[in-house]
């Protein structure tokens, strides 16, 4: 073997990544601006965005399943790794999932309630609130602010979420007092 054909050592390969840097730092602030257009905007933004890491994700993911061995691209290559992370390549999207609920779940069951994972599919996650969630004249702003948010922070490629509906439980008033974020009023 030539030593231009030598495998490049660790050290290489963080090297590479490192270039990585100035270009993830300027994602963020680009994400940053993001968050400040119109609501109108920003969600077309988030929507296209969402599409592309759903479109990326499936790419990816079939291209492990047809390259075989996961864990060893993991361990070869410090970008492929954090390629594969950042997609969830591997990662059991349905326990990941229930995992990063884990966070609103105090809440709910301070209120008598629970939320649960149906399924994942493409990074779209179907979920079902039950007990005294369900039927709650509050539980869309608690799965808005939420579930959905809990999702979106835990789960890598999470797209969308999809609420199965209650199981024909009558509206009623949350149990006890709900506190509502404040938000500005839009321009």
């Amino acid at each position: 073997m030539t030593e231009s054909a030598l495998p490049p050592t660790d050290e290489v390969y963080e090297a590479e990544l490192a270039e990585f840097g100035p270009l993830l730092d300027r994602l963020e602030e680009l994400l940053g601006e993001v968050e400040e257009l119109d609501d109108t905007v920003r969600g077309t933004v988030f929507e296209l965005l969402d599409g592309v890491d759903a479109l990326h994700r499936l790419a990816i993911t079939r291209l492990a399943a047809r390259i075989g061995d996961v864990d060893a691209l993991r361990q070869d290559d410090p970008a492929i790794a954090w390629l594969l992370e950042a997609y969830g390549v591997g990662v059991d999207d349905p326990v990941t999932a229930s995992a990063a609920l884990d966070q609103v779940r105090p809440y709910l069951h301070s209120h008598g309630g629970e939320v649960e994972v149906l399924g994942v599919r493409n990074g779209v996650v179907r979920v079902r609130l039950t007990g005294a969630c369900s039927g709650c004249t509050a539980s869309a702003v608690t799965l808005r602010e939420g579930v959905e948010e809990a999702l979106r922070e835990g789960l890598p490629g999470f797209v969308a979420m999809d609420v199965a509906p209650d199981s024909g439980a009558p509206a009623h008033a949350p149990p006890t007092q709900v506190l509502l974020q404040i938000t500005p009023r839009p321009v």
